[in-house]
């Protein structure tokens, strides 16, 4: 096997926008031979992919950030001239953490005050050269890393942040690798896949890489746009439960079948505002030991209803105050933005027909640990571009195992399969 052969074939994918290539011819392939169809029920999941850079600490991002660019631009003459002319703090030909103290305050906020010093003055020689395209990735990224962790102090000094930015970089080798979390313990440094999968034939009939940091429902919309296979019903888990996910669905014409995200519901003893039943008509609030109001607290700027407020007098005399409110306080009953479409989507999902669908939503968790125990927990390459690819040639070798294994028996369709396969 000639290895530069796959090199330039990757890269070919990749400056034509082509990574997933390989996957959509098998998914052709199946769909060709009807083994997977348009209008079906399809099931979407995701999951943690580790990047394959380096995740540094702001130190080291910085410096390895200034070593990137000042290594692209060595050959330029005038630009070496202007950083003589405004002479860095620090040595950047030298490799690795520097030497210092770092169990010593002082030293940490010299090291710090000079890699941001130096980083300033690299910004402001070069914003306003000629630069290449690579030269100016680098040049944002410095930028990017030198602020998105200092904040300057009302001394004039700079420090390192609390907290961690939204959008953090975390590697300078693949700045599009983020910090993660898929549950609230399982936090990791990368991507994730995206996975949607044919429900009656559990062949993989979409896939995406997206950023780590990204919530699941916000790749529904390019997954259903993107998909060779169209559903008519897409079934998730609560991520792709959400409002903006199912509106993103309903615009492909595609019924969104998932929970809806309710946050801890049950984090208290108390009745939740869901046991409270609202009559829309009339918008009337009726709570669990039957008392009612039609009192609202009213949005000032936009002139809609907040809450549904019981009174205290109301409350005093109810069997279930305890379990409901606190003593000489009334029960107030938030409402969102959309409660009545959050309400509707509640009592969808509480029906025999929706949980007996929802059983088979398991079958994509299946899948998905298919994929990724062949290989793609952990990316090979830098960035989300090759991450695709790689993930793309995973899926279609789990879809080709699959396809095989549904055409056995089926004379005609295995011999039709073969032969294009060989063509």
């Amino acid at each position: 096997m000639n290895y530069t052969a796959i090199c330039r074939f990757r890269t070919r994918l990749l400056v034509n926008k082509q990574q997933k290539l390989v996957f959509e011819r098998f998914l052709n392939l199946a769909k060709e031979a009807g083994i997977v169809k348009d209008g079906s029920l399809q099931i979407i999941d995701s999951s943690n992919i580790l990047g394959a850079g380096a995740v540094k600490d702001t130190y080291s991002l910085i410096k390895t950030a200034i070593q990137k660019l000042l290594k692209l631009r060595k050959r330029h003459g005038s630009i070496n001239r202007k950083l003589k002319d405004n002479t860095l703090n620090l040595d950047y030909k030298k490799n690795g953490k520097d030497e210092i103290d770092w169990d010593n305050a002082e030293a940490r906020q010299q090291l710090l005050e000079n890699l941001v010093d130096d980083s300033h003055v690299i910004l402001q020689v070069m914003q306003n050269s000629e630069l290449s395209e690579k030269e100016r990735v680098s040049l944002e990224i410095l930028a990017a890393v030198t602020e998105q962790d200092i904040e300057t102090k009302p001394d004039g000094k700079v420090a390192i942040r609390e907290g961690v930015a939204k959008d953090r970089i975390i590697s300078v080798e693949d700045p599009e690798m983020r910090h993660g979390r898929k549950t609230s313990r399982g936090k990791f440094n990368g991507h994730k896949g995206q996975i949607m999968m044919d429900e009656a034939t559990e062949i993989i009939t979409n896939i995406a890489v997206t950023p780590g940091n990204q919530a699941d429902g916000e790749a529904m919309g390019e997954m259903l746009e993107t998909a060779t296979v169209k559903p008519a019903i897409i079934m998730g888990d609560t991520a792709y439960g959400t409002l903006d996910a199912r509106k993103d669905a309903e615009e492909q014409e595609v019924i969104p079948v998932a929970p809806l995200p309710m946050g801890n519901t049950s984090a208290s003893d108390k009745h939740n505002k869901y046991e409270f039943r609202i009559d829309w008509e009339t918008k009337t609030c009726y709570c669990p030991g039957g008392q009612s109001t039609t009192k609202t607290y009213i949005d000032k700027k936009t002139g809609v209803d907040k809450s549904f407020v019981f009174q205290n007098e109301q409350c005093a005399v109810c069997p279930l105050r305890d379990q409901c409110t606190s003593k000489g306080k009334g029960r107030i009953v938030a409402l969102h933005p959309e409660e009545q479409k959050r309400r509707e989507i509640i009592e969808q999902t509480q029906t025999v027909e929706f949980k007996a669908m929802y059983r088979t939503r398991a079958k994509v968790e299946r899948k998905v640990a298919h994929v990724m125990g062949r290989g793609m927990r952990k990316s090979r390459y830098m960035g989300k571009g090759k991450t695709l690819i790689q993930l793309a040639f995973k899926a279609a070798a789990v879809n080709l195992k699959r396809i095989f294994k549904i055409a056995k028996g089926e004379v005609s369709l295995f011999d039709s399969l073969t032969t294009v396969l060989v063509q």
